[in-house]
């Protein structure tokens, strides 16, 4: 059984890891798509770097042979026999041009940018098309060639729609694909995931994942945990009947014994010393049973062994049933229980085991009135929960207890005094993580403790 459909898993860990792996990819591929381009312009540049050079020293030559006449005839052979576009400028020693031309098929030359231009290991700048060199001649002279190139625009203006028309589509398909394979990768953990909410929420250990198809580490994992499920379920069917058993073998001979005390004190005269001493057996035994179904209740709600009757309850009805529950014993120790701010307040919950953690709370106020001798009830709303309050004007409880209030049998220095076992707020504890909830305890403002019932409004948690 898959608890898919009634529990909503997050997305969350899915969704990050979707986006970290889609992230990554188009990391990875943005990265070698401008590292390639890079590592593609610099191979065009060293190509065109090397015909620079060798220009420069057939120019030289010329230069050297012929002189300007000579270099106007190079220039004007290049257009005929290669198309070449290429420029010469000679400088003198103040930086005076000697010679300047260029073939007819040339265009404008930057020379300024050029000069500016971080030039490489071999001398060579490069900007706007234009390759260019330098060398400064024998006579002081300086000679400056540059050759333009429209083969490297070229290639960088395909390399350019090349990531439009080929690696974007390429990128959104890894990424789409990439998220998409992540998120079904991770959907049986997403129903595992589920299926232990589920199960912590109600207490239906008869839940199980479905495995999914095929072999893999997710299924192993769901064999898995269906296996822990399997056999924390026998625990938990096995714990349902030893209670069962204890409750029998231990109540069946309390109550012979209750009844043998009953009988005896019957037929005891009032004034025989021994009435009292069937009286403190009566009393004792039935605290011994108190104690037994008490600590049974709370084994079995942690347990989840329990099954609750949800229904909706209005707030403001069960604070009154409690209130009118405990009315003649408030009136008894001059005290007054008041309900407060409970109207509109509605939830689903089972309203006897409610009912029974709110009485424990208010018996335990009773016990401990301060001078106010008050107890106030109340609920609010708050998000999706509602909290039902039992706050009392009492001694308190020492900051140093508070940790320990809702364990089985724990009963603070202060409250040793009174009657009890150390069991009540054991039983409230669990009542209200049975129903998805959580239990608080804080200082009142002034004097006593503020007791909080932290409830979901729409659902309650173990109906199994």
């Amino acid at each position: 059984m898959s608890s898919a459909a009634t529990e909503r898993p997050s997305w969350r860990f899915s969704l990050s890891l979707a986006f970290g792996v889609a992230g990554l990819f188009a990391m990875v591929v943005v990265a070698i798509y401008f590292g390639s381009g890079s590592l593609l312009d610099r191979a065009l540049v060293r190509e065109e770097a090397a015909l620079v050079l060798d220009r420069k020293e057939d120019i030289r030559l010329v230069w050297e042979d012929r002189g300007e006449a000579g270099l106007n005839d190079f220039l004007r052979e290049l257009i005929n026999t290669t198309g070449e576009q290429l420029a010469v400028r000679i400088e003198g020693a103040d930086r005076t041009p000697v010679f300047s031309g260029a073939t007819d098929n040339a265009p404008e030359v930057p020379w300024a940018a050029l000069k500016e231009a971080v030039p490489d290991r071999n001398g060579v700048t490069a900007t706007g098309g234009w390759i260019a060199t330098r060398e400064v001649l024998d006579s002081g002279d300086t000679l400056r060639a540059a050759r333009y190139s429209g083969v490297a625009e070229d290639v960088q203006t395909s390399y350019r729609g090349l990531f439009a028309t080929g690696v974007a589509p390429f990128l959104l398909a890894g990424v789409v694909g990439g998220a998409l394979l992540v998120i079904l990768a991770l959907r049986p953990l997403r129903n595992t995931v589920s299926v232990m909410r589920h199960i912590v929420r109600t207490g239906d250990w008869a839940a199980r994942v479905t495995p999914p198809r095929g072999g893999g580490e997710m299924r192993d994992l769901a064999e898995a945990f269906n296996a822990v499920l399997e056999r924390q379920q026998r625990l938990v069917e096995s714990l349902r009947q030893s209670l069962d058993h204890v409750a029998h073998d231990l109540r069946t001979p309390l109550t012979r014994l209750q009844a043998s005390v009953e009988s005896g004190l019957g037929q005891t005269e009032r004034a025989s010393p021994a009435r009292e001493a069937w009286t403190d057996c009566l009393e004792e035994a039935h605290r011994v049973k108190a104690t037994l179904d008490t600590l049974l209740d709370v084994a079995e709600t942690e347990a989840g062994a329990i099954r609750l009757q949800p229904e909706k309850i209005k707030a403001a009805d069960l604070l009154a049933e409690v209130a009118e529950l405990y009315e003649f014993a408030a009136e008894e120790k001059h005290a007054r229980i008041e309900i407060r701010d409970a109207a509109g307040a509605d939830f689903l919950g089972d309203r006897v085991r409610l009912r029974r953690a709110l009485a424990n709370l208010v018996d335990n106020a009773l016990k401990y009135l301060g001078e106010g001798r008050l107890i106030v009830l109340s609920a609010e709303l708050a998000d999706r929960e509602i909290i039902l309050r039992v706050q009392d004007d009492g001694i308190g409880i020492p900051a140093e207890d508070l940790p320990r209030i809702w364990e089985r049998l724990f009963r603070s220095d202060r409250s040793r005094s009174a009657p009890g076992m150390g069991l009540g707020l054991s039983l409230v504890k669990a009542i209200v993580e049975a129903h998805g909830g959580r239990v608080e305890a804080v200082p009142a403002p002034g004097c006593g403790t503020i007791f909080s019932l932290r409830l979901p409004r729409g659902s309650v948690g173990q109906t199994g």
